[in-house]
């Protein structure tokens, strides 16, 4: 927690009109205003070790700042976010009239080279979703797993966005609304197989559900935690010998690959994806781009 001595007790409050705000005005979702909560916090602490005025910030502090992030082998991803964090509290600072002026150009993230997302073939995702259900675990928690892993894969939801979902978000057609990051909804196709499946885990799930329960429970009756996908997933990944980076995550990247792969447009992916710049799905041209230069080498006859 920030220490309220007297260089932050007219700052406390600040802070927390702050995380309001990135959470009603600029729909933050809850993991991102806590993880920018989280580095703010540390940043007071920073500057109250140095004594450091929190709103007298120059680009002496941050770069001292930066060096100590350095120092404890931070990634360039995380001091970037922090950086963000940062410029984003000082924008809001500027706007409430708690600092005159400042030049936003000293927070210089450091360049973070983007990762191609890493799918999983067709013929192996078909052995994942069926190797559930012959895991020895009670008939609905099979269903249950499998109809999650079926949204990941099948719909491309995120994780926490299937988890969200309510018995009452149950289709009624072939449309799933989702909520969605930035607390923004979208409507997304889904096949009636998978319909069916929702059907079949809800019918036998051994607690009573109303319509604004969780629709995936956990043993106990309770909401089911993305912790338990994960390390089901990871079993199964053992069991099959499949690659390291076979996650619940993985499953979404899979599901826009092999669209892009079967001629699917870019903006519509985009639009199912729940991206909200068209560059963050354009990562996965750079997938087939990749896996034609690899096909290429190995079937041309010059190599």
């Amino acid at each position: 927690m920030i220490n309220c001595n007297k260089n932050f007790t007219n700052f406390i409050n600040f802070y927390h009109d702050w995380l309001k705000y990135l959470k009603n005005n600029l729909n933050f979702s809850e993991h991102t205003c806590s993880s920018y909560g989280r580095d703010m916090s540390d940043f007071f602490k920073f500057c109250e070790l140095k004594k450091y005025l929190i709103f007298e910030i120059d680009k002496n502090i941050l770069r001292n700042y930066l060096f100590k992030l350095n120092e404890m082998n931070f990634s360039r991803s995380t001091i970037a976010r922090r950086v963000s964090s940062l410029k984003n509290f000082y924008k809001f600072a500027l706007k409430e009239n708690k600092i005159e002026s400042l030049n936003f150009s000293i927070f210089k993230s450091p360049k973070v080279k983007k990762s191609i997302p890493k799918s999983i073939d067709p013929e192996l995702m078909t052995k994942v979703i069926n190797s559930v259900m012959d895991e020895k675990k009670e008939l609905w928690i099979n269903l249950r797993d499998r109809v999650v892993m079926l949204l990941l894969y099948g719909v491309g939801l995120r994780i926490n966005e299937a988890l969200s979902l309510k018995k009452k978000d149950l289709p009624d057609g072939e449309w799933l609304r989702i909520l969605g990051k930035g607390s923004k909804y979208r409507d997304v196709p889904v096949i009636p197989e998978i319909v069916e499946k929702m059907k079949e885990y809800l019918a036998i799930c051994p607690f009573k559900q109303n319509a604004d329960d969780s629709m995936f429970l956990g043993k106990r009756g309770g909401s089911l935690s993305p912790r338990v996908i994960q390390r089901r997933i990871e079993q199964i990944r053992i069991k099959l010998g499949l690659p390291e980076y076979t996650t619940p995550h993985a499953l979404r990247h899979s599901f826009a690959t092999h669209l892009l792969s079967g001629g699917g447009d870019l903006r519509a992916i985009q639009q199912l994806l729940g991206h909200s710049s068209l560059s963050s799905t354009q990562r996965y041209t750079d997938i087939n781009e990749s896996e034609l230069i690899n096909l290429h080498k190995s079937i041309h006859p010059r190599q």
